[in-house]
């Protein structure tokens, strides 16, 4: 007859193990600290993580303070049945090789898709404002009309040489939805941030961006590490991009006009 009760399941479904900032693990120490919980079981080491350091707390702090039992059942680890197996050097150095292999991986992930990004495939999750993914083929842009028009629109005002204040007006008094607004409304489309209210960075990201003359612009930001879901920005010159690679939408001379920081725009 087994002894072990089983409480809970923890599951972290699509996040890294790398990330220790998992809603599941997250879980799992609050139990472990309220005392719900009195042990703990994976299938293997990797499962409770990729990230050598926080394993490694997890198992030389968390264990030892609050008299965890431990199993991994791969590894042939019971830490009730064999207590000197936690002290060990078998276990830091499965560790070490679950996060080499994550490293690894991670590595060679990026390398495949800087290198589709160059060949004009459109990686991102969400297609930049005025444009949809290809139902055909998710690595192709086309031109999403309404979107497209609104686009137009700000540009043929910033010609005109209107602020972007004015230009912010003229879109809130004709009821032009922000782009997050109206991709979570016309598509349901959920996007990690809803802005209700136009602003100056979203004109700017659309004035400057070289999609709407018809290049493909990617790799604007990049991850610090595999550990890390932090994105930094990466130089301008580092950037890929693709030259006619869809419809463009904007007119490069209208475009190259209004990127140059002098009139017919005025200043804020």
């Amino acid at each position: 007859k087994s002894d072990i009760i089983v409480y809970k399941y923890y599951v972290d479904d699509g996040y890294t193990g790398t990330d220790f900032n998992r809603p599941g693990y997250k879980e799992m120490l609050n139990d472990i600290k309220k005392g719900k919980i009195n042990g703990v079981i994976v299938k293997d080491l990797s499962r409770l993580g990729r990230n050598y350091i926080e394993v490694g707390n997890f198992i030389e702090e968390i264990i030892p303070e609050y008299g965890l039992r431990f199993i991994s059942v791969n590894d042939n680890v019971d830490s009730y049945k064999d207590s000197n197996i936690m002290d060990s050097l078998e276990i830091p150095f499965k560790n070490l090789m679950n996060e080499s292999y994550s490293k690894d991986s991670s590595k060679k992930m990026r390398t495949s898709l800087k290198s589709s990004k160059k060949s004009g495939n459109y990686i991102g999750k969400i297609a930049p404002y005025g444009y949809l993914k290809d139902p055909d083929d998710s690595h192709k842009l086309i031109v999403d009309k309404e979107a497209a028009d609104n686009v137009k629109k700000i540009f043929l005002l910033a010609l005109k040489g209107n602020s972007k204040q004015e230009i912010i007006k003229e879109l809130k008094d004709n009821h032009i939805l922000t782009p997050s607004v109206y991709l979570k409304t016309r598509y349901g489309i959920k996007v990690s941030k809803i802005s209700d209210n136009w602003n100056t960075k979203m004109l700017d990201g659309i004035l400057k961006n070289e999609t709407y003359i018809g290049n493909l612009v990617q790799g604007k930001r990049t991850r610090i590490s595999h550990k890390t879901h932090n994105m930094v920005r990466v130089a301008e010159d580092d950037w890929i991009i693709v030259e006619d690679k869809h419809k463009a939408i904007i007119k490069e001379e209208i475009f190259l006009n209004d990127k140059k920081e002098c009139p017919p725009i005025k200043a804020d």
